[in-house]
């Protein structure tokens, strides 16, 4: 017999792991300055609670989010960081109306990001 967990107790959606691991990562990349370290892995933060209703468009955004900041984590060239933008611009169109709290945190990481020439 399998355990399920108990009810109120979903696992979280695939990529919010990932997001977890990669903010903790961010905090130690050297190659980005410390204040955008820092609010770059506090908006990720929130983005993991903001995921508590797992959708297909919001696990589609996490996904896509966990794959920018891995690249940009690991000194992609920047055509990758450029591509891996993009998708997670279209993951926000497609979840912003489902998913608005959620949506606006990623615009705002990527903003952060875009301050850097990212």
């Amino acid at each position: 017999m399998s355990e399920q967990p108990p009810k109120g107790d979903a696992p979280d959606p695939p990529g919010v792991d990932d997001i977890d691991e990669l903010a903790r990562r961010l905090r130690e990349a050297e190659h980005l300055e410390p204040e955008v370290r820092a609010e770059a892995a506090d908006l990720l933060g929130e983005l993991t609670a903001a995921l508590d209703q797992p959708s297909a468009h919001t696990e589609d955004l996490a996904q896509s989010t966990a794959q920018l900041v891995r690249a940009v984590n690991e000194q992609h060239k920047p055509g990758l960081i450029e591509a891996a933008r993009e998708r997670v611009e279209e993951a926000v169109a497609r979840a912003e109306t489902t998913a608005p709290v959620a949506t606006d945190i990623v615009l705002r990481l990527i903003d952060v990001l875009s301050g850097i020439g990212i």
